[in-house]
């Protein structure tokens, strides 16, 4: 993890001692973060995160992909801490060109407190996908031909990810606090895993000569999009789309779960030789009845590849978010 990120505020940032995991800490005196020290167009990444234990309220805990600017692009998710006992809140949210307010709020399936779980993005040149453990949540279609709604295309971003004081806003509207008897709070990351186009190599011509951008991965088929109504229809507790008060009406892409500038098909399957984003230790049966989901063990395991070390000609310097205090 050394060789891939940079880490802010030492003393409440540390990589453990084999390496193989960083762990994130909130106290009163602030937050910390991480950056990668390559920036990406387009790729397949997966993060494994354990949350903050016990009582999280207040807290925000993030892994997200940003360039920088007023016209920014940024792909997040965010996990709005709460008190024991309730869930916690995973809220996504899109920035292409500036342009952002579009978040989207889950609850997940599974308690993220107990173990590592994955967290995926799928960005090629057709779609975003946003995975849990496997199970598409999000997707974020090129539809831009279409609409005139600006699409995540040209900006190299850093993967980054940060814990932070958010008890303005993060749980119950701000209503509830952080109760700092309980600092401080850790988040712990490992087995980070990228395959992409990286600053040496950004281009379209990269990505469409990986695997991620092949057809069956430019649209989602119906099986996934099944498995997103699921998750939509069961667990989504806020989605921009449905905010008619604050936009006057439905922002465009929302009309949308597959590109507009290509021909697919939905039905298509994965090439057995190519890796897949649902390629998880469990898979979901989105007919599943009630609240809670039937878990089962799939045929094929997540299978993590060692992470290809790249160099960096200079020290990156860690942005974080001024909504972070530090």
């Amino acid at each position: 993890m050394s060789a891939l990120f940079a880490l802010s505020s030492p003393g409440r940032s540390t990589f453990t001692t084999d390496n193989q995991e960083v762990l994130l800490g909130l106290n009163q005196e602030g937050g910390s973060g991480l950056s990668s020290y390559s920036q990406y167009l387009f790729g397949y990444f997966n993060m494994r995160v354990k949350m903050i234990p016990g009582n999280s309220a207040g807290t925000v805990t993030t892994f997200y992909f940003t360039s920088f600017g007023d016209a920014h692009d940024e792909l997040d998710f965010e996990f709005l801490g709460n008190v024991t006992g309730q869930p916690i809140i995973l809220q996504t949210n899109i920035y292409a060109s500036g342009k952002g307010d579009r978040e989207q709020r889950i609850f997940l399936w599974f308690d993220p407190t107990l173990d590592f779980h994955n967290y995926t993005i799928l960005w090629n040149p057709q779609q975003v996908v946003f995975y849990v453990d496997g199970v598409p949540i999000r997707v974020y279609p090129n539809v831009e031909a279409a609409t005139g709604v600006p699409y995540l295309k040209s900006q190299l971003m850093y993967a980054m990810g940060t814990i932070w004081d958010g008890d303005s806003w993060a749980t119950e509207g701000g209503r509830v606090k952080i109760d700092w008897d309980n600092a401080p709070f850790i988040a712990s990351y490992r087995d980070y895993f990228a395959d992409a186009c990286t600053d040496n190599d950004a281009s379209t011509t990269c990505a469409m000569a990986k695997w991620w951008s092949q057809p069956q991965l430019q649209a989602l088929d119906d099986s996934l999009i099944g498995q997103l109504d699921w998750v939509k229809k069961n667990y989504m507790v806020y989605d921009y789309c449905n905010d008619y008060a604050r936009f006057n009406g439905t922002p465009p892409e929302c009309a949308y779960t597959r590109p507009t500038s290509i021909l697919y098909n939905t039905n298509s399957s994965l090439s057995s030789s190519a890796p897949s984003p649902t390629s998880s230790p469990f898979s979901v049966n989105p007919s599943s009845p009630g609240p809670s989901p039937v878990l089962s063990m799939s045929s094929r395991t997540l299978k993590y590849a060692q992470p290809i070390i790249l160099l960096s000609t200079s020290l990156i310097i860690l942005h974080i978010s001024m909504q972070a205090g530090f």
